[in-house]
């Protein structure tokens, strides 16, 4: 197909036409019963690839992108893919980037949040904080000393209590009136001690009045400095959210899980930069994010966070490498960015990989290139994270970005550290040789990612083809032409038995003849008696012959009957356990979406053909049909010219009658010989035609496999065919 096409949409359309065209043509309607089910069948499963096929073509239709060269960062989950990006954006100064600085800027001035607010506010905590502990403090010192003098009073009053209950077990009754009225000298003692208890506490509570209220006063601010920092919390927490590096994930596995598309222009050249979610945290989650992305990318960087070469996994689990295969394999240009993680600016003093990274990074590039061919490029060695922060402006004050970016930048200039982590040699990579001739690369991508697909339906459609139909075409004719040679086998077996039990009774007959005929010569009879005796002995035996030869051929008819059974039971019996055995290597291989329905019965009606072989068709073979005895006896010859010589001697007329009736039996035996073997001449085109339906019949389920076969080997070369000729050079 030459496919001169206006708009790219219709690529995909007039691709899909294409196919149904060519599937279409491959299959057409027929009137062979066998071929009937093997068109059948092919066309089933030929539109099951036909309607994947379709899918995959629309969806390319959907995602692929032909006005903007877009370049996709695929990877590992936290290999560091939107740290490199985000580093890009600032320093390539992409739009959506700049607007949120400039809303960074405006937000950071409405409120105020200088790092200058910030430290004051953290200063004025502090001083208060000092101010409480001082005052706390004085607070406790001056109640120190209140307390000792407390105690002094406290243990006057306790002597005095002591003192005041003894005098009381001695007083007489009157005493203890007179007390109700008159205070002793002690219990007045003890009345002062308790004012002066009052008073000193009253005095302490004057004292320190003046220290709480301070110490009041100062939570009072700290609370109110609490509640400014709370806000400035809240608004650092919005400022946040536009500052630069906003996209970069936290260390949280799946942080990215939509593909998010950055445009750009430089030198002139539009370009796109595709975030794509990582490969190995909860894929599940994104795995239709990551194909929609791959589809739309003309280039793709493969970002990792190690040195050494992507790992295989098995069937059960996926390796790294083959999701890399399965993900990328459609691409034109593929690279490796190897983004080796920096956290010291002592690390930048020498180059970013050492003489083991490297040579890693050299095996890397081998197994890359052997799971994507020519399509791969090289590795580029970035370190994203100093890289970023070389170009990052706009951070959160206090945050751990800008403690991490002062760290690097005692050491380096900016544009040094830009250098030094190759953000700046991948920036010159992409908007200098990437992006070149980004026109012809959209329409190569695009183009390589549709014949991808029919090339990739073609070798499903071959592998079907040679992992089943052709061993089975293979393997059914094998058995075909087995079962053909025993037919051919068993035919030649039951005639050469037919002949042989013809031989039999023949020979029986003429034995049998032979001795009653001796038994009446012994007995010395004469001529015309012998003659008479032989015609007897010949008709009695032919009698007997008639009635035991078609039992006997019969049997042999039956046996024969059984041997055909057997052969063709036998191939059905191998083709059914073959077509399971390739029926369940094709489950394991294409999860049963193409059922194996060959009818390995069809049309071989065995029972009717057999009951042909031994029934009327042909019993018209009857030996009693072929024994006609009358040209046999008019046959007998005996030599006259001796009858004189035997009339002188007995012995030498017995002996010519034993000769006469030797010569004349075997001559009667070789006209029977002649009649049966005539009448199996007659009889056996019946029978090979019979076989010959037979095998017509185990034809069937070959001709239906082999007929699959060729079916979908030019359907998988027509796809070939038309994905080799696939031209989008008028596409727009």
């Amino acid at each position: 197909m030459s496919a001169a096409i206006e708009t790219s949409g219709q690529v995909y359309k007039k691709i899909s036409q294409e196919v149904g065209r060519i599937l279409d043509n491959l299959t057409k309607p027929v009137t062979d019963t066998a071929l009937k089910k093997a068109n059948d069948q092919a066309r089933l499963q030929l539109e099951s690839f036909q309607t994947r096929l379709n899918e995959a073509i629309e969806s390319l239709s959907a995602n692929a992108e032909w006005e903007t060269f877009t370049i996709a960062f695929y990877g590992e989950t936290n290999a560091g893919k939107s740290t490199v990006i985000e580093a890009l954006r600032i320093l390539l100064k992409e739009e959506s980037k700049l607007a949120r600085q400039d809303a960074f800027r405006k937000f950071q001035q409405q409120h105020n949040l200088s790092p200058e607010i910030l430290e004051n506010n953290d200063r004025l905590l502090k001083d208060n904080e000092t101010r409480t502990e001082a005052l706390s403090r004085a607070i406790a010192e001056l109640r120190g000393s209140y307390a000792a003098r407390e105690a002094e009073l406290e243990k006057e009053l306790s002597r005095l209590s002591t003192f005041i209950e003894d005098q009381k077990k001695h007083w007489s009754a009157i005493r203890r009136l007179i007390a109700l009225y008159i205070l002793s000298p002690a219990q007045k003692q003890q009345q002062q001690l308790r004012k002066r208890q009052l008073a000193l506490d009253a005095e302490m509570s004057q004292a320190t009045q003046p220290l709480t209220s301070q110490q009041a006063e100062c939570d009072r601010e700290r609370q109110t400095i609490i509640e400014l920092r709370a806000r400035v919390e809240n608004q650092l927490g919005e400022l946040n959210a536009l500052a630069d590096g906003e996209i970069i994930g936290t260390g949280l596995s799946d942080f990215t899980l939509d593909a998010t598309l950055y445009p750009f222009e430089a030198h002139g050249q539009r370009f796109a930069l595709l975030d794509i979610p990582g490969i190995e945290g909860k894929e599940s989650k994104v795995l239709e994010q990551i194909k929609r992305a791959v589809e739309k990318a003309h280039a793709v960087f493969y970002v990792t966070s190690k040195a050494t070469a992507p790992q295989k996994g098995d069937e059960e689990n996926p390796g790294t490498l083959e999701k890399i295969k399965s993900h990328l394999n459609a691409q034109t240009e593929v690279w490796t960015l190897f983004n080796k993680r920096v956290t010291n600016a002592m690390s930048l003093n020498k180059p970013l990989v050492n003489e083991d990274e490297a040579q890693s990074i050299k095996d890397l590039n081998e197994k890359m290139r052997e799971q994507l061919g020519e399509n791969y490029r090289d590795t580029l060695v970035v370190s994203a994270m100093p890289g970023f922060l070389s170009v990052a402006e706009h951070l959160v004050p206090g945050g751990s970005y800008i403690k991490s970016r002062d760290k690097f930048l005692k050491s380096f200039t900016r544009e040094q550290l830009l250098e030094k982590t190759g953000v700046a040699e991948l920036a010159r990579v992409l908007t200098q040789q990437l992006v070149t001739d980004s026109k012809d690369k959209i329409t190569r991508s695009n183009t390589q990612k549709t014949r991808v697909v029919l090339d990739d339906i073609a070798a499903q459609v071959t592998t079907l083809q040679q992992d089943t139909y052709a061993g089975l075409a293979s393997q059914f004719s094998d058995k075909k032409d087995s079962a053909h040679k025993q037919l051919d086998l068993a035919l030649k077996s039951l005639y050469q038995r037919l002949i042989d039990r013809a031989d039999e009774g023949i020979s029986q007959f003429r034995n049998q003849a032979r001795e009653q005929v001796y038994q009446a010569i012994d007995g010395d009879i004469s001529t015309d008696r012998f003659k008479s005796e032989l015609e007897s002995a010949i008709s009695r035996e032919h009698g007997k012959l008639e009635k035991s030869l078609p039992e006997a051929l019969k049997k042999e008819l039956e046996r024969f009957q059984l041997e055909i059974s057997d052969i063709i039971e036998q191939f059905q019996q191998h083709a059914h356990e073959i077509l399971d055995t390739f029926a369940s290597l094709q489950k394991h291989q294409f999860s049963s979406e193409f059922p194996l329905t060959i009818d390995i019965d069809n049309g071989i009606k065995v029972s009717g053909l057999l009951a042909s072989l031994a029934g009327g068709a042909l019993l018209f073979w009857n030996p009693a049909g072929w024994l006609i005895l009358a040209p046999a006896l008019a046959s007998l010859a005996f030599a006259a010219y001796k009858a004189v010589r035997s009339f002188f001697s007995s012995n030498y007329k017995m002996s010519q009658q034993k000769q006469s009736a030797d010569k004349n039996l075997s001559n009667v035996a070789a006209h029977m010989n002649g009649a049966i073997l005539e009448g199996i001449e007659k009889a056996f085109p019946e029978l090979k035609k019979k076989i010959a339906e037979l095998k017509v019949m185990l034809e069937a389920p070959v001709q239906q496999v082999s007929s699959i076969n060729e079916i979908l080997t030019q359907a998988a070369a027509a796809l070939r065919l038309l994905s080799n000729e696939i031209d989008f050079s008028g596409a727009k």
